[in-house]
């Protein structure tokens, strides 16, 4: 009814309205002025009402969130020890909390670590990352949670610091690995050194080969190219099948223009510890003094009489020169205490040992002592005493390497040496019975190629 009442009065608002336009004369009357005003009035009304029910129904509605959106990653990131890295500093770049930098560093510092990097030693750390994006303000963050950290200590061998909630705590892990037997056989082209290395075997084990070789075999005259090197060592690899590294040589045979020179690597006193390298015969190759104190093996002047290469005049070379770079480590040749470690008119920085009563050897022209190196000092065969130089009279870095008999000059290419140790009776037999066990080991792996721990002799 009020609709109604309210249309009738818009009506009349309107025809009135229409009247004044048309230019005729209006009729007003209290009553017409009265609704004119109420026309206006509820007109107004209405539409406020209209107006503040819609925008109170907009406003009513809910209100709705938009979330931000949250990613999270595993990462890692490896760091390479460089010279003049500390822990710490490592730490503080990977921008971890103050509290865990002291926990990682604890542990590290109690398994030996921190003070004992390396350079090149890798240390891996893993991170879950949370990525934060909020489409609202158009921001992101990162939260960082450090899970672990890894120090590599060798092929084998690692220390991992893990979390545990709120802290960390140390284990060390250990690659399982598989070891197995492998023959390499090779022809020498130009050297045995570079020989070896292209077979892929480690520098120790080539450094082994050579030390012990070097009591038989005079590198520079007898090899050729042509002859034949052989060796049995082991071979470790991965549960899932990838080479980890090699191990011991257990034997090794140099052809030398048709003769064969056999060692065997054997614990001689039963303990499975104390390793030597015997030849056939059952006598231990390393003898009372070594051939050549040096590794890299490339003779440049001989024992005899010669122009000297300074002076031009002929005169006695009382010793032999192995040419090898400045640096190159010379080794004692045999056991014995240093008599002489100085500064020698031209043989520059000199070093004297004393083997025994009658026997004593001379290195000459070195460019610097080993640490600690001093008139009185034992020293072992193989230890190192000094370094390849070119002090004194020389026209080049060399080693001048000289032995005495009864405080006479001899030819150290032509010294006879003795074995160390001589198997006998049961201690002989039970090596034959090993060699020959290594003998069918090589022909066997003549065929296979790898022999699994467990089947092999070992």
């Amino acid at each position: 009814m009020n609709n109604i009442v309210l249309v009738s009065n818009i009506i009349r608002g309107v025809l009135f309205s229409h009247r004044l336009k048309a230019g005729l004369k209006p009729t007003l009357t209290i009553s017409s002025v009265l609704l004119f005003v109420s026309l206006t009035i509820v007109l107004s009304l209405k539409i406020k009402g209209y107006v503040t029910d819609s925008i109170s129904i907009e406003l009513a509605g809910p209100v709705v969130e938009i979330p931000a959106e949250i990613t999270t990653e595993a990462v890692s990131s490896t760091v390479i020890i460089k010279k003049g890295d500390t822990l710490n500093t490592i730490l503080a770049q990977q921008k971890l909390p103050k509290q865990e930098i002291l926990q990682v560093a604890k542990l590290a510092a109690q398994k030996g670590l921190a003070a004992n990097l390396k350079i090149g030693q890798q240390i891996t750390f893993d991170y879950n990352i949370e990525i934060i994006e909020n489409d609202v303000d158009d921001l992101t963050s990162e939260v960082r949670t450090l899970n672990k950290v890894t120090f590599v200590i060798d092929k084998l061998k690692s220390l991992e610091i893990v979390r545990e909630h709120d802290n960390f705590i140390a284990r060390n892990t250990i690659v399982p690995v598989n070891k197995f037997m492998t023959k390499s056989v090779a022809v020498i082209k130009s050297n045995l050194i570079s020989t070896l290395k292209s077979m892929g075997l480690p520098t120790n084990a080539i450094i082994e080969l050579i030390n012990s070789y070097s009591y038989q075999v005079d590198f520079q005259r007898e090899i050729k190219s042509g002859d034949m090197v052989t060796v049995i060592l082991e071979k470790f690899m991965t549960e899932d099948g990838k080479f980890s590294h090699y191990g011991n040589i257990l034997h090794a045979s140099l052809n030398l223009s048709g003769k064969e020179y056999n060692i065997y690597r054997y614990s001689h006193d039963g303990t499975g510890k104390n390793f030597n390298f015997f030849a056939e015969n059952g006598k231990s190759v390393k003898g009372s003094l070594l051939r050549t104190p040096v590794n890299i093996i490339k003779i440049s002047s001989r024992y005899g009489k010669r122009k000297d290469p300074i002076g031009g005049y002929t005169k006695m070379h009382k010793g032999v020169d192995f040419r090898a770079p400045v640096g190159t480590p010379i080794y004692a040749a045999g056991n014995g205490i240093v008599t002489a470690a100085c500064f020698k008119s031209g043989y520059g920085r000199f070093v004297q040992i004393k083997h025994s009563p009658t026997l004593s050897t001379a290195y000459a022209h070195a460019s610097r002592f080993a640490p600690n190196l001093k008139v009185g000092s034992r020293v072992k065969q193989g230890q190192i005493i000094a370094y390849v130089g070119q002090s004194g009279r020389a026209t080049g870095p060399h080693l001048h390497y000289e032995v005495k008999v009864q405080g006479k000059h001899v030819n150290p290419m032509s010294i006879k040496t003795t074995p160390g140790i001589e198997l006998k009776g049961t201690k002989l037999a039970n090596f034959n019975q090993f060699k020959n066990k290594v003998k069918n080991l090589g022909s066997k792996l003549n065929k296979d190629m790898a022999v699994e721990k467990g089947k092999s002799i070992l």
